[in-house]
């Protein structure tokens, strides 16, 4: 596995033009260091804790919690027809007092709140702690718990990470490694999008021989509080978060702006699926070359011979630059 490129103090300046328009993760050392949260997570577990609930609104947030034996591993069942977890809809105080009785068990459950937006759960705390950089349409999400391991996964959008309590690992690959990645059911996971099958605290290379392969693509990122990553759209991304109190708050975004009738691109890819399946191999690599052609080339512009009023759907086909 590789290290991933890391900055100092970076300016918030430099962000889109250096790192979002690379197209490659980056470690941002101790891009959020100076926020409150920080700060307190930096005392003790307790003093953040205190921090956080002056802020709780009461509102009920997604919540997960996996038995001892599954070290915090959100899986599937052995059977694949359901998932290693329950889930339930509880404050953000009532997490946090969970996670203080399990901090005194020697193998607790692992328990955790995943992505629940913190204007809602929070209300406030996004004006004492502010990412540089991103403007403030961009609105954070809040991932509060102890020991918890996401499998690889990929985003559709832009993704800065920040810790604020806590470490957490992220096993970064590009999104080319997805063959090598073993990728469970596209309809059915525990995460939004797809996961990686494989276990990658103890894999199993006679299940899954080409996951060596994808190690030695992988980038790894060590994260301490204070320090924020910067993950690229469909960068598969692994998470093992370890402590008994372990938080971190990213932002989302996406610099297109999709047309009013267009679905994610990810459904786009299922429909695919669904309509190319039982096609006999021919007419797939011939629809390959359509798609090729209209999709995937950046050397031409399908519309280009077509008057501009009658382009139609392929109007504006031809991917736009970046904007900050």
């Amino acid at each position: 596995m590789n290290q991933i490129i890391e900055y100092q103090d970076l300016d918030p300046a430099r962000f889109y033009g250096e790192i979002v328009g690379g197209y490659r993760p980056a470690v941002l050392r101790g891009f959020v260091r100076h926020w409150p949260a920080v700060q307190q997570a930096r005392q003790a577990p307790e003093a953040l804790c205190q921090y956080l609930m002056r802020f709780d609104s009461g509102h009920e947030v997604d919540a997960v919690m996996t038995p001892p034996d599954q070290r915090g591993r959100l899986f599937y069942q052995p059977d694949m027809e359901g998932f290693n977890f329950v889930r339930n809809k509880v404050p953000v105080s009532k997490v946090i007092e969970q996670l203080a009785r399990y901090s005194q068990f020697e193998a607790p459950p692992s328990v955790a709140i995943q992505s629940a937006l913190i204007d809602d759960c929070l209300p406030q705390f996004a004006q004492h702690n502010v990412a540089p950089a991103l403007p403030p349409s961009v609105r954070p999400r809040i991932w509060l718990g102890n020991t918890i391991t996401t499998p690889a996964h990929f985003d559709e959008s832009y993704n800065l990470a920040c810790v604020v309590s806590g470490e957490r690992r992220f096993t970064l690959f590009p999104p080319g490694q997805v063959g090598n990645l073993y990728i469970g059911p596209l309809d059915f996971a525990p995460t939004p999008t797809p996961i990686s099958m494989v276990n990658f605290r103890d894999p199993d290379y006679a299940r899954h021989p080409r996951f060596r392969q994808a190690l030695d693509a992988a980038l790894v990122a060590d994260l301490l509080p204070g320090d924020a990553l910067f993950i690229p759209p469909l960068w598969w991304h692994h998470v093992q978060s370890n402590g008994i109190l372990n938080m971190m708050v990213n932002y989302w975004w996406k610099n297109e702006q999709p047309a009013p009738d267009a679905g994610t691109t990810f459904e786009a890819l299922v429909a695919t699926l669904q309509s190319m399946k039982h096609q006999p191999p021919e007419l797939r690599a011939a629809w390959g070359a359509i798609f090729q052609h209209y999709v995937f080339d950046p050397a031409q512009d399908p519309s280009a011979h077509i008057p501009e009023h009658k382009q139609g759907v392929l109007n504006n086909a031809r991917p736009r630059p970046l904007e900050s």
